[in-house]
């Protein structure tokens, strides 16, 4: 059969989305890699590195579609396009926003599959099945095939940056966050030993991004990681996600120094003591200071994630840059059953549909009412915050530091800090019509 594989347009509002746009998920990969050896002509099509026509999808025999919370409306719409222009297509849809709202992606597609989708995509798109079909957790990762970058339409081979998924889960239960309810609460981890495998069917790597959500949730693990990638040479700037506590473990920062880590992505989320609190976060903001501070002793770079507040200045804390993203409720969170329990979503006061409201479900757009701060006041703080940090006074002071690299990617935030603003002023003012002036 003839199958494509979609992931659509994901919203450009920060600069790591913007970092990240010529990266592509790997859902898909093993996914294609998984129906491309059971003898399928597969063709991955990621809007973000490439427009899709729906011409394109329509002379397939099924089309799959990966949806986030923010891109589902751009899916639903390609969906009811690719409906109209080939009637016979079968059309699956997954990811996370189909796994928690499936009954609304039924409304676009034939089947919808929740979950982890390898145990069962090759059986749903030969041969169909329930409306909605329930995946199962892959417990042994190295059990999947590795994916197949190589099926992404106009994807460059081999890509200047390779992404690699070395576990899946997380044992945290943030209430803002969807990845425990998707992935499990249970860490699972390939062998080192397939990694570097995968990393060696590569004829050229200039850099690596280790997608998972805690790359160092396992120190010992990672840490054979990191011996076996010295080993074998294959020593490229590296990035990876986690967590604050990583400063204190001198022989991991060690190896990650010799390995060539080039920059930690930290999930900070605030600087205020009694919030992390809140968010059940066992560090303190001392603790903060204490872990960008220890990684530039290491030349390490720090991306700083941050949860918005209000205004602060973000550029005194030393890290290099900065991703601010407002609360959002994603649909799987605790976060989310409470908001709607009390019909805090802005969208209840909005006429837009809620498929079409999703599409501020980024990061980057207020979505709900909270108990702090009203909406209008939170949305105008937060930028207000990332313009002084990406200030072009501030990107100036990286360049007469010789610090060329944070200079340019600073550059790139000042940017799409000035496209966001522009492009946003209708939701601006939807804030003044439809959000409220006093925190209830």
């Amino acid at each position: 059969m003839k199958i494509a594989l979609v992931e659509p347009r994901a919203p450009d509002y920060n600069v790591y989305t913007h970092w990240m746009k010529d990266l592509p998920l790997l859902g898909l990969p093993y996914l294609g890699a998984i129906l491309k050896q059971r003898g399928h002509d597969v063709t991955i099509f990621n809007e973000n590195i490439a427009p899709i026509e729906t011409k394109e999808l329509s002379s397939n025999d099924v089309v799959g579609f990966s949806l986030m919370t923010s891109t589902a409306p751009r899916g639903y719409y390609l969906a009811e396009r690719l409906r109209e222009e080939n009637p016979d297509v079968k059309i699956i849809m997954g990811g996370s926003h189909a796994t928690f709202l499936p009954h609304e992606a039924e409304q676009y597609a034939d089947h919808v599959i929740t979950g982890e989708a390898e145990s069962i995509i090759a059986d749903v798109a030969e041969n169909g099945g329930a409306n909605i079909i329930h995946g199962k957790p892959i417990e042994n990762l190295d059990s999947l095939p590795f994916p197949d970058l190589s099926l992404i339409k106009r994807y460059k081979m081999p890509p200047n940056m390779i992404p690699i998924s070395t576990s899946r889960g997380c044992p945290s239960q943030c209430d803002f966050c969807s990845v425990s309810p998707m992935f499990g609460r249970k860490y699972r981890f390939r062998s080192a030993k397939s990694v570097i495998e995968e990393l060696s069917n590569y004829k050229k790597i200039n850099s690596i991004f280790f997608y998972d959500d805690n790359f160092t949730a396992n120190k010992n693990r990672t840490k054979e990681l990191l011996e076996e990638m010295i080993k074998s040479s294959i020593t490229p700037k590296w990035i990876a996600q986690a967590k604050s506590d990583v400063y204190k473990d001198e022989g991991l920062l060690k190896l990650m120094k010799k390995s060539n880590c080039y920059a930690l992505c930290i999930g900070f989320e605030s600087t205020n003591d009694q919030t992390l609190k809140e968010y059940k976060k066992k560090q303190t903001a001392a603790d903060i200071g204490e872990c960008i501070r220890t990684l530039h002793e290491y030349n390490i770079k720090v991306h700083g994630m941050f949860l918005s507040e209000g205004f602060y200045n973000y550029h005194k804390l030393g890290i290099d840059t900065l991703q601010l993203s407002i609360p959002v409720p994603l649909p799987g969170s605790n976060l989310f059953e409470k908001v709607k329990a009390s019909g805090r979503f802005l969208s209840d006061r909005n006429p837009l549909k809620d498929a079409e409201w999703w599409k501020y479900f980024d990061g980057g757009h207020v979505v709900h009412i909270n108990d702090k701060i009203n909406p209008k006041e939170l949305q105008e703080q937060t930028i207000k915050s990332l313009k002084k940090f990406y200030s072009k006074w501030n990107c100036f002071k990286q360049m007469i530091k010789f610090k060329f690299d944070t200079f340019h990617l600073r550059r790139i935030g000042n940017k799409v800090i000035s496209k966001w603003m522009k492009s946003n002023r209708s939701f601006m003012d939807q804030l003044d019509k439809y959000g409220i002036k006093q925190v209830s």
